[in-house]
């Protein structure tokens, strides 16, 4: 069999070490079948060197990112190409769109079911389309009209959720806990205002605490969302879903931890059939919470690959080889099917260290490549 040449961008990211970790899953090892091309705009990270080949590129944002990353397409001729930042998916879904020359598979869909995860305003008119459940969302540009506002803090109360309506990784989110901090976020650049999902009297004591002394790392506490996660095939077949509780420390996941819930389960298969629906497809995660009155509500969507991958395979859900299977089955690619049930196991997240040596970190930076010495 011919292996299959997979380019992963920000190789460097969670995702990055996820996807290579699902390959060199000691339990399913399927280094040995797959040619890894990597990229990554930091020289200095372990993942580059993991790959078969790796290039420094410039940031996703930097103008001569396409046409970088199209040279490098032109080179290495990747049969699938996975990103490991959601601003890649953007990116590279047009920069693939425009250069319907270059080989290279995107297991995303189209562009607008792509903004439907990672623009929460699209998110949040996605889910109002479709009758999905989602956290209630307005924008904070209409703090301006005081009618509005009010119906929405009556509607759903204090404390509010004010996030970036392009974000990721928590960043730039915040509390609103009062109509002063509603006139404060009201000024923040491109913000949404989002129904909290949780029960607001868990937060009281961290609440007190900010208050007075501000930690140096904030957590609050009782933390963790249901987080489901299926593929959805071109032709629409959507896979098992997958449904874990993972807990939270500090902003990082720590347990992740298989349950069932039929309900959830059922909420996760509309949402799929949704995105298909508007021409979407691969990876699906949809997190949900329960509101303050117990209903079960979405509070983010994601079509990509993520920091997830390979605690779900250890869990029995081959995030790449059921890609493989409904993108590219032409390679017959194995998907790891586990032999005993594991819901009631545990996985822990944790740091593993790796030692580089100097020379290949200078080479990657002073030559923009560095490769694997076959």
């Amino acid at each position: 069999m011919n292996k299959v040449r997979i380019l992963i961008t920000s190789v460097g990211s969670l995702v990055g070490q996820n996807i290579l970790d699902a390959l060199e899953y000691y339990a399913f090892l399927r280094r040995d079948k797959v040619t890894v091309i990597g990229t990554n705009s930091l020289y200095e990270n372990a993942n580059n060197f993991r790959c078969d080949v790796c290039y420094l590129v410039p940031n996703t944002s930097s103008d001569s990112f396409s046409s970088i990353m199209t040279e490098i397409i032109k080179k290495e001729e990747p049969d699938l190409i996975l990103s490991g930042r959601d601003e890649d998916t953007e990116a590279m879904w047009t920069l693939m769109e425009a250069r319907p020359d270059l080989k290279g598979k995107l297991p995303y869909g189209n562009l607008n079911t792509i903004l439907y995860a990672l623009d929460k305003w699209q998110t949040w008119k996605f889910t109002k389309k479709h009758k999905l459940p989602f956290a209630e969302t307005i924008r904070a540009d209409q703090a301006n009209n005081p009618g509005k506002m009010k119906d929405f803090v009556k509607n759903v109360k204090f404390p509010l959720i004010a996030k970036p309506v392009r974000g990721f990784a928590s960043k730039g989110v915040f509390y609103i806990r009062s109509w002063k901090d509603v006139e404060t976020a009201a000024d923040f650049d491109n913000y949404i205002f989002q129904e909290y999902l949780g029960d607001p009297a868990n937060l009281k004591n961290y609440f007190n605490k900010m208050d007075s002394l501000t930690p140096l790392f904030a957590h609050t506490p009782n933390i963790s969302h249901f987080s489901c996660h299926t593929i959805i095939s071109p032709t629409g077949e959507i896979s098992p879903v997958f449904i874990s509780k993972n807990e939270h420390d500090s902003g990082v996941t720590t347990g992740f931890r298989k349950i069932q819930n039929s309900e959830l389960e059922n909420l996760t298969l509309n949402y799929a059939r949704a995105i298909f629906a508007e021409g979407g497809a691969g990876p699906l995660t949809v997190q949900f919470r329960q509101n303050r009155e117990g209903l079960w509500k979405a509070q983010e969507i994601n079509l990509r690959t993520n920091g997830n991958t390979f605690p779900r395979l250890m869990f029995g859900q081959d995030d790449l080889g059921l890609i493989m299977k409904y993108f590219l089955p032409e390679y017959d690619f194995p998907v790891y099917s586990p032999k005993e049930d594991m819901t009631d196991d545990l996985v822990c997240k944790t740091l593993f260290c790796n030692r580089i040596d100097i020379d290949s970190i200078i080479g990657l930076k002073e030559n923009q490549k560095w490769q694997q010495n076959k």
